[in-house]
């Protein structure tokens, strides 16, 4: 999947990309990932869209 930027929120996921806020948040809790952080007293997750993209295709339904 190609992405806007190399780095974005989730809001910007999901008004520019379609893909569900849930989605997103479960993937940000997922133990062990590195796609997604957050800053120090922040509120908003940044995702590594290329991390993301691999992510997304290893938990694909084929």
């Amino acid at each position: 999947m190609q992405f806007p930027r190399k780095v974005m929120t989730t809001k910007e996921l999901y008004e520019e990309c379609g893909i569900p806020k849930s989605f997103l948040r479960q993937m940000a809790h997922v133990e062990g990932q590195k796609c997604a952080l957050k800053k120090p007293g922040g509120r908003k997750f940044y995702f590594d869209t290329d991390k993301l993209g691999r992510q997304m295709e290893k938990y694909a339904v084929r």
